[in-house]
């Protein structure tokens, strides 16, 4: 099409939906808020931050699983020492960690060897727990403020 057919028209539609527009305005009826509409919207945030402070926080892990997590953690721990596992097959087998496993090593009589892959998800383990307990903590802080 003929981009001047296009801009006129364009023109035109503008000018229609103008005068409509300004043509409804004038003819809507000026509303008028009631007596106690104020008090109304300050009565309706007052019961807002009511509801706000009575919340009750409720954490994001409750106790019992907390309880079940490390009731599973201690039995699997008892039971790898109990059942002597030895894991060392594995690609980090071959990688000299003698100073690291001899300063990390407990002498018991369970005669437990961890693979070095097994050690390095313990070590990352104790501590990004610590570090996601914190900013769960913050982050839920400052949600519910």
């Amino acid at each position: 099409m003929n981009q001047k057919f296009i801009a006129i028209m364009n023109d035109k539609d503008n000018h229609l939906l103008d005068s409509f527009t300004k043509k409804m305005v004038k003819d809507a009826p000026i509303e008028k808020p009631s007596v106690d509409f104020s008090s109304n919207v300050m009565d309706a945030i007052n019961a807002l931050e009511v509801k706000k402070a009575t919340s009750k926080f409720e954490p994001l892990i409750s106790k019992k699983v907390w309880l079940l997590i490390s009731a599973s953690i201690i039995a699997s721990t008892v039971f790898l020492f109990k059942s002597g596992v030895h894991l060392n097959e594995g690609y980090l087998s071959k990688i000299d960690l003698s100073r690291l496993t001899n300063a990390l090593s407990f002498e018991t009589s369970y005669n437990l060897n961890v693979s070095n892959t097994a050690l390095y998800g313990f070590i990352f383990l104790a501590i990004m727990i610590p570090i996601q307990i914190g900013y769960l903590k913050n982050y839920h802080s400052k949600k519910m403020s």
